[in-house]
C-alpha cells in the first residue's frame, strides 16, 4: 500500500491543541509586561513634570499652572488641546495622549507652603496590590514627596 505525503487529522489536532495551550498561558504574560510598561511610562512622566514644575519654579517664583488651580489630561484628548499646549511651553514637556494614561497638576498657593500635585492614572492597575495611580509632590524648597497609594 503506497502512504501519501501529508499530516493526519489527528496529527492536526494534536498541532491545534498545542498551540491553543502555548497562547492561553501567554496572555498573562501579556498583560503582566504590559502592566509594567503602562507603569514605568507613568513613573517616568510623574518625574519629568516634576522637574519641570522644578525649573519653571526656579524662573517664575510660581508654579504652572496658576496657583489654587489645575490641569487634567485624559488619554483620549486631542494633541492640540491647548492645556497640553500650555504645559508644552511652559514646562517644555510633551504629554503624550492615546496612551491610556491620564494626567492632573495641581497647585496650592505658594503664599503658604506652597506645593504642586502631579498625579498619573490609569482605568486598569498600573502597578502591583492594583494601584491604579501614582502621585507626587513637589514643594517650593525643591523637595519631592512620592505619595504612593
Amino acid at each position: 500500500m503506497r502512504r501519501h505525503a501529508g499530516f493526519t487529522l489527528i496529527e492536526l489536532m494534536v498541532v491545534i491543541a498545542i498551540l491553543g495551550i502555548m497562547a492561553a498561558s501567554a496572555v498573562p504574560l501579556y498583560r503582566t509586561y504590559q502592566q509594567r510598561a503602562y507603569g514605568s511610562e507613568a513613573a517616568v512622566m510623574v518625574k519629568r513634570i516634576l522637574d519641570g514644575q522644578i525649573m519653571y519654579f526656579l524662573e517664575h517664583n510660581k508654579f504652572f499652572p496658576e496657583d489654587g488651580s489645575s490641569i487634567s489630561i485624559f488619554h483620549d484628548d486631542l494633541p492640540n488641546k491647548q492645556e497640553i499646549l500650555d504645559i508644552q511651553n511652559a514646562l517644555n514637556i510633551l504629554i503624550p495622549v492615546g496612551h491610556s494614561l491620564d494626567y492632573q497638576i495641581q497647585t496650592f498657593p505658594a503664599t503658604g507652603d506652597g506645593w504642586c500635585l502631579v498625579t498619573v492614572s490609569a482605568n486598569f492597575p498600573l502597578f502591583k496590590g492594583g494601584y491604579k495611580e501614582i502621585s507626587a509632590r513637589v514643594n517650593k524648597d525643591g523637595t519631592v514627596d512620592a505619595l504612593l497609594p
